[in-house]
Order: C-alpha cells, then structure tokens, then sequence
C-alpha cells in the first residue's frame, strides 16, 4: 500500500471520479450509492453541501495513494443533535481493493467523526452478502447490530442490509 491520504472533496476531483465510477454495475453489486452512473451535478451537490458557516449533513473525502486517487470515504446522514452519523466506503477499482485502503479510510471516518465533529456514535449500512465489507468494519470494532430485509434494490432483487454500530470512545 502506497502512503494513503485523505482530502476533502473538491471541483478538480469530479472527473476523476466519474471516470473511476464508470462501471457502475460492478460497483453496485456491493451496495449503495452506486446502484446508478455518478454525476458531475451529484458530486457538485456534495461540495457545495460543505461550504458555508453552518455545520453539513455530509462530508466527502477522497483517498490519494501514490499520486492517484483509488477511493471515496464519508460521514452522511449525520444527526447533529443525537451525535450520530454513518459510513461510507468505496474503493473504486478491483485491482487497489484488499490492499488496506479501506480499512485507511474507516480508521480517518473513525478519527475525524471523534475529534473534529465530536460525534459518539457511527453506523455502517452493508450488504449481508458482502463479506469483505463486515470484515472490513468488525476489524476496528464495529459491532453486528441487526438486518434491515429487503433495503437494498440491485438487478431486480431486494436484498438484505446489515447495521453495524460503533461507540466512540
């Protein structure tokens, strides 16, 4: 694995992105919100989401490893008064999967939902099926709390998602 870092969203990043995303069936196969084509409109919402005074419901990041960008990572749906929010992870091609880039990217959501946002609990929404994903999020304490049946449309089936839950201490 290449020195990874994070970097929040940004207008230079979109085209990038939607090229990375172009294969958006494979990606869907391992949850949402890839079940259609990224937009350079939807990820404009994002960025313009984050700027302003007020705190955002959502926060994007990008992950860099060796001069290339190889995935996403976010805090979203994020409760500001119950402290909560959840997780999101992609890394977008095949081929940079399993070489610890996700499991960077949760430990940075982990890190910067603690310190910076001074949230006390996160939630990660995976497919029962996607195995690498539970591991992914069990490793760093993520605990199984329940099946939501039926949450997830893909290739005209509904499939089953799992919620995990994480207190931050």
């Amino acid at each position: 694995m290449h020195n990874p870092h994070i970097h929040a969203l940004a207008p230079e990043h979109i085209p990038f992105i939607v090229e990375a995303c172009a294969n958006w069936r494979e990606l869907a196969q391992w949850g949402p919100p890839y079940w259609r084509p990224r937009s350079v409109a939807e990820l404009q919402r994002k960025i313009a989401d984050t700027s302003g005074p007020m705190p955002a419901s959502a926060y994007t990041f990008v992950i860099e490893a060796g001069g290339m960008l190889v995935g996403e990572c976010s805090l979203h749906a994020i409760d500001w008064r119950n402290r909560h929010a959840e997780v999101g992870i992609c890394i977008w091609s095949p081929e940079h999967r399993r070489q610890g880039y996700g499991r960077f990217g949760v430990r940075e959501m982990m890190d910067w939902a603690r310190n910076e946002l001074g949230l006390v609990r996160l939630e990660a929404w995976i497919l029962v099926e996607n195995g690498a994903s539970r591991s992914l999020f069990e490793s760093p304490g993520f605990t199984r709390e329940g099946v939501l049946r039926k949450r997830y449309r893909h290739g005209g089936v509904q499939q089953d998602v799992c919620v995990y839950g994480l207190i931050l201490t």
